[in-house]
């Protein structure tokens, strides 16, 4: 009985020691089977992307001197323009009492023109033959001038109410190009009214004329990124419109107030682009996204952020030890891309950590 006791016992333990062992192989094999990596050095940039739009650094507004109705345009969207060149034709609509007035009012300067025209006449052959002094003549020939211009002015005003153009430069039917550039704009179909530009009104836009030459781009960035935003900083831009081109452009505005849009304030930034010799065509209102470096670390410890775990407000990973059995490893991360992230303490380049599916 002693004898079968004593086997009993030490079947029991072999089979304990046994057991112990398959757990051993089985623990070993499975953290085999998981895929580890190590730790690498590389650089880490923390980029941001701003949306915005693209527009003419110098985009002027042409209005007409005259009001009425616009009778004829003389270019297309995309012509290239110089300052003085004729953009279109404005028919003054006149109204038939102004027309009145105008006659009336000419009808009197002629008056006063022939009045003043003979007093001057006859007070030159008295000062011609030294009866009455220099200064009294000068006073004649002063109130004689003044009447001739006073009825060039009428005749003006009547010939552009009924003609809608004068002999003089100034007063004209024709609408031209205050600037040089390209028209981008022509808000108006011939029919349209127009109204005059003046002091008290800003008048009806006939074209759009910009310089494409130079853009702005335009855009809003958060107040969390302004601490890493300074003037002169270099912005690289992605056009919509052209998915494989890019261009460069420098940041020289940064808005000193911003605007509260869904709880977050955001900021207006302005950064500036030539495209003098350049073979893409850009249109205002284009989308564009500018590509800034945040920050920047070279030569960093590193791993793919996806292997990171957290519990509450620390992250960890998971290391391999020399028993071939993963264990946690609390570390403190550093700049991360979104790709990859820097580890500052906790694990060193030949540790093996576990990749995260």
């Amino acid at each position: 009985m002693k004898h079968i006791s004593s086997i009993v016992l030490v079947v029991l333990i072999l089979t304990l020691v046994g057991l112990i062992i398959w757990r051993h192989k089985k623990d070993e094999g499975s953290s085999l089977l998981v895929k580890t990596v190590q730790p690498f050095i590389t650089n880490i940039e923390n980029k941001r992307l701003i949306p915005g739009n693209l527009y003419p650094i110098k985009e002027i507004e042409v209005k007409s001197s005259i009001s009425g109705t616009l009778e004829k345009v003389f270019v297309q969207i995309g012509s290239r323009v110089k300052i003085g060149d004729v953009i279109a034709q404005v028919k003054r609509v006149p109204n038939p009492s102004d027309i009145e007035i105008a006659r009336r009012n000419l009808s009197a300067a002629k008056i006063n023109l022939e009045t003043d025209q003979k007093t001057y006449e006859r007070n030159k052959k008295l000062f011609e033959a030294h009866v009455i002094p220099e200064a009294e003549f000068e006073g004649y020939q002063k109130t004689y001038e003044l009447s001739r211009e006073g009825y060039l002015s009428a005749q003006n005003q009547l010939t552009l109410l009924q003609e809608g153009f004068t002999q003089n430069q100034d007063l004209s039917n024709m609408v031209k190009a205050t600037t040089d550039g390209n028209i981008i704009d022509l808000p108006l179909k011939e029919g349209a009214s127009v109204i005059e530009r003046n002091n008290f009104n800003d008048g009806t836009t006939i074209a759009v004329v910009a310089r494409l030459d130079s853009f702005i781009f335009k855009g809003k960035v958060n107040e969390t990124d302004l601490g890493y935003l300074q003037r002169g900083m270099k912005l690289n831009l992605h056009f919509n419109a052209y998915k494989t081109s890019t261009r460069s452009a420098i940041l020289y505005k940064i808005s000193a107030k911003g605007i509260e849009e869904q709880g977050i304030m955001k900021y207006y930034v302005e950064a500036h682009f030539g495209m003098a010799h350049d073979t893409l065509l850009i249109r205002s209102g284009y989308t564009a996204n500018a590509e800034v470096i945040l920050q920047k670390k070279q030569n960093v410890l590193a791993i793919e952020e996806k292997n990171l775990q957290f519990r509450n407000d620390s992250a960890y990973v998971e290391i391999l030890n020399d028993q071939h059995k993963f264990e946690k490893r609390f570390i403190t991360t550093g700049l991360s891309d979104g790709i990859n992230i820097e580890i500052l303490k906790g694990i060193n380049k030949n540790e093996k950590l576990k990749v995260i599916e």
